[in-house]
């Protein structure tokens, strides 16, 4: 009987430790996983803005890389807008701050970068990059994207990336030279070499050199060539009445009276490329997309090579670039520099200026074959590893028109060159303490 009951209690302890690993099994079934219970990315919306965008195709492409780094970054949407420059982004932007409704990336024309920066609009970019793409930067872009002004919590600091850059050289019709006994230009030609070869270029209705004093970075390479500046480093002063000054404006003076068309004081660029299509005009200084649309034409085709600027001292090209700013309002940077480094990456870069037709911010890309094989491309990559932006001031426009006014004065002969740069001189400081 004992042993009947001893088997009783074994049995009975049996089934109970059964059905407690039954009931601890069951639970442990119910219970979500560990992985499960991890909390997904929020997700977040955040606002990008391009100034301009209306090349063609640009906008589009701009939406295709967008639509692959949402695939990428699930967590994050984006809304894109381009809009076109003749609709002064620039100003709606500045609206939108001063409303607080501004998007977290912004693409906007350089020098207007400096301007935000001024303005404490934009946040700097040194807490985001990574070294890869410091090394990648094109040493251009690295420099011209460093802040030097009046908000000094923001001096010394990265405030932008290009997400393309564009640079101005020379550009030249060989059957010219040719059959004028000049030599095509060299990357170390002098300005004496220059305007002796702009001068034997000028007969039987051919122009030596195209130009316009209408616009500064026709003129500008000749003035830092000698170490001439627009403004002090503080950015308070004018510094153009110096003897660099004067001397870089009589030699460009001399060009147009001597080597370029008549009405060269203000004559539309447009105009200089219609003539060099003509073949009336021997070189000019343009831009690239300027020449990818000259290529098309079958005549000129094999005709166009692309030079350096002639330089005595200091080997520079007016350059600029359409860059990325974060803005100090966003609620996402950390979201919005993704979409940045996303989109300057080589593939991106590549993708992107194949279809704008301009020059990518990165090495890598610049390193492709697409441009190292191609004479154009190259020679415009070259040019810009000398670039050099336009004055950074959130004053720009107006220095823009004066110096404008004051050199067509001194072309027509209204004021002497002296005379010229002072009244600029005088006009930009006002301007600058307004």
């Amino acid at each position: 009987m004992r042993k009947f009951i001893a088997l009783l209690v074994v049995m009975a302890l049996i089934i109970g430790a059964m059905a407690g690993c039954a009931t601890k099994t069951s639970q442990k079934e119910q219970q979500p996983s560990q992985e499960a219970q991890q909390p997904t990315q929020p997700q977040v919306t955040i606002k990008f803005w391009q100034a301009g965008g209306d090349t063609a195709g640009a906008a589009e492409k701009m939406s295709e890389l967008i639509k692959k780094f949402e695939e990428k970054h699930p967590n994050i949407k984006v809304e894109y807008m381009a809009i076109p420059w003749a609709e002064e982004p620039h100003n709606k932007f500045q609206t939108a701050i001063v409303s607080g409704e501004v998007a977290d990336l912004l693409i906007v024309g350089s020098p207007f970068d400096h301007v935000l920066a001024s303005s404490g609009a934009i946040i700097p970019l040194d807490q985001f990059i990574d070294e890869e793409l410091k090394k990648d930067l094109m040493d251009v872009f690295s420099r011209e994207g460093i802040y030097h002004g009046k908000n000094k919590d923001l001096d010394g600091k990265l405030i932008s990336i290009p997400m393309f850059g564009d640079v101005r050289t020379i550009v030249y019709n060989k059957d010219i030279f040719k059959k004028a006994g000049v030599p095509e230009p060299t990357e170390s030609w002098t300005l004496e070499e220059f305007k002796q070869n702009a001068l034997k270029l000028t007969k039987d209705g051919v122009y030596g050199f195209g130009t316009s004093g209408r616009y500064a970075s026709q003129w500008l390479p000749f003035v830092w060539d000698k170490g001439g500046e627009i403004l002090n480093q503080e950015m308070t002063e004018a510094t153009i009445t110096t003897p660099e000054w004067k001397e870089a404006w009589e030699y460009y003076i001399e060009l147009i009276n001597k080597a370029s068309m008549p009405g060269s004081v203000n004559v539309n660029l447009a105009e200089i490329q219609k003539l060099f299509a003509q073949e009336k005009v021997a070189m000019f200084v343009t831009t690239q997309d300027y020449v990818e649309e000259l290529m098309k034409d079958p005549n000129l085709k094999d005709k166009i090579g692309v030079g350096q600027m002639p330089h005595d001292k200091y080997q520079t090209a007016f350059a600029g670039a359409d860059v990325f700013v974060i803005t100090k309002q966003s609620k996402h940077p950390k979201e919005a520099w993704e979409l940045l480094r996303f989109l300057v990456s080589t593939e991106n870069q590549l993708e992107y200026c194949k279809t704008v037709g301009f020059l990518p911010a990165v090495k890598s890309a610049a390193s492709d074959p697409y441009f190292t094989n191609d004479p154009v491309k190259k020679g415009f990559l070259q040019a810009l590893e000398h670039g050099k932006f336009y004055v950074k001031s959130d004053k720009a426009n107006g220095i823009t028109t004066i110096l404008r006014a004051e050199i067509q004065n001194a072309i027509t002969g209204k004021k002497s060159v002296q005379k010229a740069l002072e009244d600029a001189k005088q006009a930009i400081d006002l301007l600058l303490n307004s």
